[in-house]
């Protein structure tokens, strides 16, 4: 499992990037192996400018080769298509493991 963490360089921006480019993001990533398990957006002011997904995949998955595949794709030129990626301030990257 990995969680996704984008700080934003405002919440518009953020609000923006969840809204229009995630609802892309959903349904292509699956292609790549990825399945969405939600993506939220900071609710309080210390972390409205945040997108914040969850996403997981296959055990022992080749995870930054798939994310290199999907970031080289057609699918992700097109599901960002009209963004400025600049705007993006920074992406923590977590990867968890179930408590069982």
């Amino acid at each position: 499992m990995e969680q996704l963490i984008y700080t934003l360089a405002n919440r518009e921006i953020a609000e923006h990037y969840f809204k229009e480019h995630w609802s892309k993001h959903r349904l292509n990533l699956p292609k790549f192996g990825f399945e969405v398990k939600g993506v939220w957006i900071g609710n309080t002011p210390g972390i409205a400018k945040q997108v914040v997904a969850l996403v997981s995949f296959p055990d022992n998955a080749d995870v930054n080769g798939m994310t290199e595949r999907y970031m080289k794709s057609p699918e992700y030129a097109s599901d960002t298509a009209g963004f400025d990626r600049n705007k993006i301030i920074n992406v923590e990257t977590l990867i968890l493991r179930s408590a069982s």
